[in-house]
């Protein structure tokens, strides 16, 4: 910058200095005065170019120095716009911080007082069905006493009433057999009387009529015989038109039926062989994923010799229903069910024989907690269904030929009852039998006895009713089914005699 000013006085310099030299020549006559103010005129020029030129020089470093310090001070305020910036975002991140920690913290606190509020409900909700059982109980017991008052008051008002009627009837019949008997007689007299004219009136016109008859009866009995003969051409024609759309009729039958048995066979083939691989497909996979884990739950688990623990009868409390030691012959009944299993093979390889048994009452099915709690109902398709049969199968009575259905509900006298195999890939559905509850059932220094069990070709069961299994306890319903739920003596440890197993045991 300076040496550009410095150049361009130099040149206002000898630009000046030409210009006098030029004028010099022309004013060659101009006295010594004129040439030296033309010489001050040209010092003053060349002290104003470079004071000019000096000027400039100090404007340029003036504009210089503003131009760095206008970019220092942009520099500063930018540093402190991205220091503002810095302190901004820090400061949102600690309230964003600060306000998902209270966040989290209010919905702890809500968490817990929505447990909280959900424990004191379902406590509430407890007692409340509590108190809505007790009223209902009071309320049927109530309900069932008026019942029978009330039958009672009505079978005697039909007594009074069938009395008088029949009184009422006996007097009406015995009157009315009277005036019968006086009308017969009267009625006899005229028939006797009628009878007589009758007799001689028919007697003559009988006469007339056999004639005619006989001469008609001949004239019939040709015109017959020649209607006879054209029905008997007519039938004959007809049954050989019959046989021939019959024989035509059976010809395209059989066909039509070779053809849709052809197409059948055709279709069950192909249903057969695609539900055969997509079933040994499934099994694969199902058998992969549960192989390890079946094996190892079984060689962990302990056989166990008997269904149930070691709880002393006498402290066992019901966890039934309170009712006397014979129940009424009303629906529905609770009923408590023995049953002993003949056993097939299971597992894999098919080495284990065994049973899982289920019971199926109507539509529902039960599956057994053991001789002192009742047994969980299901609906018939989820009991058989691959949850239940991959999972918990057939509870406590799994892998036992024997097992105790307790609590099972007989909605009505004709309710049938089918045990159940459970298996991995097919059940084996027992004998569907009609079962109700065996009255014959008592319980007797310790032993149970039932004179009427179910006997089938695949199982054996008793038919308890569930007061006569609680007042047996535990110990004896396993002592039963120990001895072999025998038909004709009482279940116990002595005695023993094998002739009275249908079935294998535990």
């Amino acid at each position: 910058m300076r040496s550009a000013a410095s150049g361009l006085s130099r040149g206002a310099v000898c630009a000046v200095a030409l210009m006098g030299w030029m004028y010099s020549l022309q004013t060659a006559a101009a006295n010594e005065d004129a040439a030296h103010a033309l010489a001050e005129k040209f010092s003053r020029a060349a002290e104003e170019g470079e004071r000019a030129a000096e000027a400039k020089k100090a404007e340029a470093r003036v504009k210089a120095e503003a131009e760095a310090k206008k970019r220092a001070e942009a520099a500063k305020r930018k540093a402190a716009e991205q220091r503002a910036a810095d302190e901004a975002e820090m400061l949102r991140s600690a309230q964003e911080e600060a306000e998902a920690r209270r966040r989290e913290q209010l919905a702890r606190e809500q968490q817990q007082r929505i447990e909280d509020e959900r424990r004191a409900a379902r406590a509430e909700a407890q007692r409340l069905a509590e108190e809505a059982q007790k009223q209902r109980a009071e309320m049927e017991r109530q309900a069932e006493e008026q019942r029978r008052a009330e039958a009672a008051r009505l079978t005697r008002e039909v007594e009074e009433q069938r009395l008088a009627e029949e009184k009422r009837l006996a007097d009406e019949r015995r009157i009315a057999a009277e005036k019968a008997e006086a009308e017969r007689k009267a009625e006899e007299a005229r028939r006797v009387e009628a009878r007589r004219r009758a007799e001689e009136a028919r007697v003559a016109e009988e006469r007339r009529k056999a004639e005619e008859a006989r001469i008609a009866e001949v004239k019939r009995q040709a015109e017959e015989a020649e209607a006879k003969r054209k029905a008997e051409e007519a039938r004959v024609a007809e049954l050989k038109r019959q046989a021939e759309e019959a024989e035509a009729k059976r010809r395209a039958e059989e066909a039509r039926l070779a053809e849709q048995q052809r197409m059948e066979e055709a279709r069950l083939a192909q249903q057969r062989a695609a539900l055969e691989r997509q079933r040994e497909e499934e099994a694969r996979r199902i058998a992969e994923r549960f192989r390890l884990a079946r094996e190892a739950r079984e060689r962990s688990k302990e056989t166990r010799n008997s269904l149930g623990g070691p709880m002393a009868e006498q402290a066992l409390p019901s966890p039934f229903i309170d009712e006397p030691v014979t129940a009424p012959a009303t629906y529905p009944q609770r009923v408590t069910v023995l049953v002993i299993m003949q056993p097939r093979r299971h597992g894999f390889a098919g080495k284990r024989l065994t049973a899982n048994p289920v019971l199926c009452v109507g539509q529902s099915c039960y599956v057994s907690n053991g001789p002192t709690s009742p047994a969980t109902i299901m609906r018939r398709a989820q009991a058989l269904g691959p949850g239940n049969t991959l999972g918990r199968n057939a509870g406590v009575c799994r892998h036992q030929t024997t097992c105790v259905f307790r609590g099972i509900t007989l909605p009505s006298p004709m309710t049938t009852m089918q045990p159940v195999d459970m298996g991995f890939l097919r059940h084996d559905r027992r004998e569907v039998r009609t079962i109700e509850p065996d009255r014959s059932c008592d319980v007797s220094a310790g032993e149970l006895s039932c004179s009427a069990p179910v006997v089938s070709t695949r199982y054996r069961a008793w038919i308890v009713p569930e007061a006569v299994a609680d007042a047996a306890g535990a110990r004896v319903l396993e002592r039963a089914l120990d001895d072999g739920l025998p038909a004709a003596r009482s279940a116990s440890y002595g005695g023993w005699d094998p002739s009275v197993h249908a079935l294998p045991t535990r």
